[in-house]
């Protein structure tokens, strides 16, 4: 059961008065209201019993009074109405639901007590999961009573409906509450929210959480669910933004929720920040400094043209890998920096550590990178090699030609 309903349960019926019983006259309904004087101390005795939490005492002494009040008299309904107090409070909440229908069946309580009983029993009804009776109950008492300021009616009606999938009934009696409320609850504005996530109305979702997070800034859960629906709504700059802001707060202490805003940082085209959190993160050990890690640095330093750093993370990978790949993809980069040495150097390793796809192109890229630097047989060598994969046959055999003078000189 939800701690809400269970503990505005509690609350409202440990209010009612067990000593709402001295003889009066009800002049609206004719109703006699009168208990006999022995009853009238039995029931003080009761109270007092209760106040000492001795329940089982108690139930006792209300159940003497039951079996001598008189059939639908007033005396048995706030009897029965007493010992639903009892059993509420010990958290037996069916038989206390049971003796709440039975005092209102009596027909023998006056309208302010039958009222307020028929609202306690829709709580006690909400309780033991009967959520279409308290719907069926609470409903007709807030219609009767529209004005009513008591929140919690309509809390427990929200609730009710919302245990019944029926959302959109739901929305109003909560929205009502948090309109009218100058601070509202957290259960409040986190039920608003589910109802709306049921409803895929991720805009007002998104509302309600940037309520909830101008009032409960440190609470983190608020902007990880606020981030997930930005990227819902395909806000991934929203997103982005409201992830960082939760990062710089602290919020962000998991390897895959830091690697999420690395990714958010790459779909909003800013590698560079994206590499520079991933690789603060590493230093800092947050991160699993592993190959696959320092590949994904690697590639971000790379789309942000900061080859050196590029260069040194695809280093660390590169030694960590199983595979020769991540040498060939290190090659690549100091060839296009013109730093031959260095990719004959990679390259070697990545030939050595085997377990290439390409392993044709790693020939080819180290007998250029042997020609560059006018070291003739070895590239020959590598592009001899070359000849053995078909999809670099060719342009091997293009470079052999061309070096060929060269080699016999």
């Amino acid at each position: 059961m939800n701690n809400l309903i269970r503990n505005s349960l509690t609350i409202a019926l440990l209010s009612l008065s067990l000593l709402n019983t001295a003889p009066t006259i009800c002049a609206e309904q004719k109703k006699s209201t009168t208990v006999s004087p022995w009853a009238y101390k039995q029931l003080n005795k009761a109270e007092k019993l209760i106040a000492k939490q001795e329940y089982a005492k108690a139930r006792q002494k209300l159940q003497k009074i039951l079996a001598e009040a008189d059939k639908n008299s007033y005396e048995q309904a706030i009897t029965l109405r007493s010992l639903a107090s009892v059993y509420a409070l010990e958290n037996k909440y069916k038989p206390a639901a049971s003796y709440l229908e039975q005092a209102l069946a009596s027909n023998a309580l006056t309208e302010e007590q039958q009222q307020e009983t028929l609202f306690n029993l829709g709580q006690l009804y909400m309780a033991t999961e009967q959520y279409q009776k308290a719907v069926d109950t609470l409903a007709p008492w807030l219609k009767k009573h529209p004005q009513t300021t008591d929140t919690q009616v309509r809390i427990l009606l929200a609730n009710a409906y919302a245990q019944l999938q029926q959302y959109r009934k739901a929305l109003p009696y909560i929205e009502h509450v948090i309109k009218h409320s100058k601070k509202p609850k957290a259960s409040w504005l986190q039920l608003n929210l589910a109802l709306y996530y049921e409803l895929e109305d991720y805009p007002k979702a998104a509302s309600i959480l940037r309520r909830l997070i101008a009032l409960f800034p440190d609470k983190k859960e608020y902007w990880q669910q606020l981030a997930a629906i930005f990227q819902q709504l395909k806000q991934f700059d929203n997103a982005l933004a409201i992830k960082n802001l939760a990062y710089k707060k602290g919020f962000l202490d998991s390897e895959g929720e830091i690697k999420q805003l690395f990714n958010l940082f790459l779909y909003n085209n800013q590698p560079y920040q994206a590499a520079a959190l991933l690789a603060r993160e590493l230093d800092a050990k947050s991160v699993n400094a592993n190959s696959a890690n320092w590949e994904l640095l690697a590639n971000a330093w790379t789309s942000a043209r900061e080859y050196n750093q590029a260069v040194k993370a695809l280093e660390k990978a590169s030694a960590l890998h199983a595979k020769g790949e991540l040498y060939l993809q290190l090659g690549r980069i100091h060839i296009e920096q013109e730093l031959w040495q260095e990719a004959i150097n990679a390259l070697k390793k990545a030939l050595k550590k085997g377990g290439l796809k390409r392993a044709g192109e790693a020939y080819i890229l180290l007998g250029i990178s042997y020609y560059e630097t006018e070291q003739i047989t070895p590239a020959n060598k590598a592009f001899t090699h070359a000849l053995n994969y078909s999809k670099t046959r060719k342009s091997a055999q293009q470079w052999l030609k061309y070096i060929t003078p060269e080699a016999s000189s």
